[in-house]
């Protein structure tokens, strides 16, 4: 598991060097592909799961070089295995949030809400309760099988976004580590990033930096871009590895892993789910006050009753 992060006041201007400044070893390169970029373990399903086939143990779609990539890495894959009702689910509540949005800019007289810009890209975040039957994957059995293989077996449901880029519209979404949205030091949690529509290279799919590409694995200073309003954390010079998949799958990784997202360039909208799971309520810096959410999910290994359960 990774270990508490320490918070650097330091400006990533390149992850290595950093490593190397506060005596951290830098991890040689390994598995790399003819393109130069590093290979990732991922699990290949043949076909998507049906909702009805949810018996079978969860723990058979994440094997232990998952485990150890995640440990390694920050990150794993894992083709194909949203259900296919739960993949529905999740289609249609981002079209029901989406016009939610649309009808929150217009009483704002505005094409602008924090990060998400009308017609271009939308975060839509901790709306979870507000979209049909929304709530049946965010505390699916599916996602219990991966927290308990990252974070253990207490969780708790700490944030939920859709991250949309409409067609040939879609703005591209810097460098950064989850925690830096945060900006003060936390236990990490685990990022779950469903591809809601087929993802790739053109339509802006997710790329991530592996610690041991990156050198570091501790939460860095991040700086806020005025012009989008992202935070970027790492300006190197490593393009990090596309996650070029299929509906229905999972990019699962840290708190602490860089990733970022392109921009679409496509004739469709390119839509991801996001839910993040916390081994411990997260509190802003100082105070008893919540960061985010802190919906029990899994306790000692099995899922909450109170997560099942409709607000």
């Amino acid at each position: 598991m990774p270990r508490q992060t320490i918070f650097s006041t330091t400006k990533l201007g390149s992850a290595r060097q950093d490593a190397v400044h506060s005596g951290t070893p830098e991890p040689e390169s390994s598995f790399l592909s003819e393109d130069n970029t590093r290979s990732h373990f991922v699990s290949q399903m043949p076909a998507r799961r049906e909702c009805g086939g949810m018996e079978s143990p969860m723990s058979l779609l994440i094997s232990d070089e998952h485990r150890q990539q995640y440990v390694d890495d920050g990150y794993f894959i894992l083709e194909r295995v949203i259900p296919d009702e739960h993949l529905q689910i999740i289609r249609d509540a981002c079209d029901y949030l989406i016009d939610l949005m649309h009808q929150e800019m217009d009483r704002l007289g505005t094409d602008h809400i924090h990060i998400s810009h009308r017609g271009k890209r939308y975060h839509i975040a901790k709306q979870y309760e507000q979209a049909p039957r929304l709530r049946e994957y965010v505390f699916s059995d599916l996602m219990a099988e991966v927290c308990r293989a990252t974070i253990g077996d207490q969780a708790y449901l700490f944030y939920d976004q859709y991250v949309a880029k409409a067609a040939e519209q879609g703005i591209k979404f810097s460098w950064h580590q989850d925690g830096g949205y945060l900006g003060f030091p936390h236990r990490p949690y685990v990022t779950i990033w469903a591809a809601v529509d087929d993802m790739t290279l053109e339509n802006g799919t997710a790329w991530v930096l592996p610690f041991s590409t990156a050198g570091i694995r501790t939460l860095v200073e991040h700086i806020r871009d005025s012009e989008t309003g992202d935070k970027v954390g790492y300006f190197g010079r490593e393009s990090g590895i596309p996650a070029v998949v299929p509906a229905g799958s999972l990019v699962v990784f840290s708190s602490l892993t860089f990733h970022r997202s392109g921009a679409n360039t496509t004739d469709r909208m390119r839509r991801a789910y996001v839910t993040q799971y916390s081994p411990e309520p997260i509190y802003k810096a100082g105070t008893k006050e919540l960061a985010h959410l802190a919906v029990p999910f899994l306790s000692d290994g099995a899922i909450s009753r109170q997560s099942t359960q409709a607000q």
